[in-house]
């Protein structure tokens, strides 16, 4: 994948110690991330289980864009390792990991479009993590087998 601006991933790896209060962090993009990634989640479950009500869906789709979930993404992908910060990484807690995964999926979804930020999901959370009926279960992560 060829990124056409760098400073949106630099941005995403970018923690808010960092900056001046009036300058911007991750942040924005985390929110922007988390969004996204419930939307693809939401369209995978909806093609996938045809015939379940909105309730089911939710309850799936909340199972896969968990904090435990997203943070062992995170981990997996090795983002804090890349991360700017003025904090040593000791000191974050397990929920950096799932935030930095969020923030990255939002600038992946700002430099390259929706379609190529659906792909990105479905490579590093649908075809690796998710079984349907796992998620059904109380299992979420490593699901596939």
């Amino acid at each position: 994948m060829e990124v056409k601006d760098v400073s949106l991933y630099k941005n995403a790896l970018m923690h808010k110690s960092l900056y001046k209060i009036t300058e911007t962090s991750n942040e924005r993009l985390e929110f922007l991330g988390d969004s996204v990634l419930s939307a693809v989640i939401a369209h995978y479950l909806f093609d996938k289980t045809p015939g379940e009500d909105e309730g089911y869906l939710t309850k799936m789709r909340s199972k896969v864009v968990s904090r435990e979930h997203l943070n062992e993404i995170g981990k997996e992908l090795e983002l804090s390792s890349l991360m700017y910060t003025k904090i040593p990484l000791s000191q974050f807690g397990e929920n950096i990991h799932g935030n930095l995964f969020e923030a990255l999926t939002g600038a992946v979804f700002l430099d390259k479009g929706y379609n190529t930020c659906e792909r990105f999901i479905y490579k590093t959370v649908i075809q690796t993590h998710i079984n349907i009926e796992s998620l059904e279960g109380k299992k979420v992560f490593n699901l596939m087998v």
